[in-house]
């Protein structure tokens, strides 16, 4: 069941978008996290929403850079899919496409920094923040190639390392409710929570809530129709093979003539 706009949290991905829309409070989220000074921060608004023309994929994540050039995308992540690690790589790949087609060569290429805040541990080791940066293998030096990717985890244990700052803004990401009185004096904290019970009361941001929620829908509904014809696609080559069926009264089944079928089989084939 689909949270109600006036239930939802930071670590609600909607929310957490809108929130992080407002260039000084993903100026504090950031600072927090790299636990580094940032004098400015551009929220670059056309990447907030992200729907993918060819997969009709639509995700929520926000991407922005500093007065250094540095390019982040930040993401919220509440259910762990175990793929993390190569969403990562594809992101800072597209970050990097992003950066070329304003006409940079490698050499200028910005360092980027892909950050996922996770309501799970994402690699088991209780840890509340991992970073990964490239090295070589055999001795440990640094690549320098300017990327960094950073897990954070809600659920963490080892506080060895970062600050209490940052221990408590994770915490409170993951039980806003639990520990307020500690949370009192945190300006960041509760910045926050002043955004997004002014978020609340936006009837535009609400209707925008609904609209996400149709397109999710949509994409689920997608989702179960691509994989209803590839079954049925599934059975009927396995028919074909078996020489129970010829290719005409197949194509005729999926709807196709045969050689929209013939097409089909080969993409399936290809994959």
């Amino acid at each position: 069941m689909r949270k109600t706009y006036q239930e939802l949290e930071f670590k609600d991905a909607f929310m957490f978008a809108a929130v992080m829309s407002d260039a000084e409070s993903c100026r504090g989220v950031l600072e927090r996290i790299l636990g580094i000074p940032i004098r400015k921060v551009m929220v670059h608004a056309e990447h907030v929403l992200f729907v993918n023309p060819e997969t009709r994929g639509v995700r929520l994540d926000v991407y922005a850079d500093d007065e250094h050039g540095t390019v982040y995308n930040v993401e919220m992540q509440t259910t762990d899919n175990k793929n993390l690690p190569k969403r990562s790589r594809y992101y800072q790949g597209q970050m990097d496409m992003t950066a070329l087609k304003t006409g940079k060569d490698f050499a200028r290429l910005p360092q980027s920094i892909v950050i996922f805040i996770c309501t799970f541990d994402p690699f088991g080791r209780e840890r509340y923040r991992y970073t990964f940066v490239e090295t070589c293998r055999e001795d440990g030096e640094l690549l320098e190639d300017g990327t960094c990717k950073i897990f954070l985890n809600t659920k963490g244990k080892i506080e060895t390392g970062i600050g209490q700052e940052l221990v408590r803004f994770l915490k409170w990401i993951g039980e806003p409710d639990v520990g307020k009185e500690k949370e009192e004096n945190d300006l960041l904290i509760t910045k926050l929570r002043t955004q997004i019970t002014d978020l609340k009361k936006n009837r535009g941001m609400e209707e925008n809530y609904m609209l996400f929620g149709e397109m999710l829908d949509e994409e689920r509904r997608q989702g179960q129709k691509e994989g209803l014809q590839q079954g049925k696609m599934d059975i009927l080559l396995k028919l074909l093979q078996e020489h129970k069926i010829d290719v005409k009264t197949a194509a005729s089944i999926m709807g196709m003539n045969e050689d929209e079928f013939a097409k089909a089989v080969k993409e399936c084939q290809e994959v």
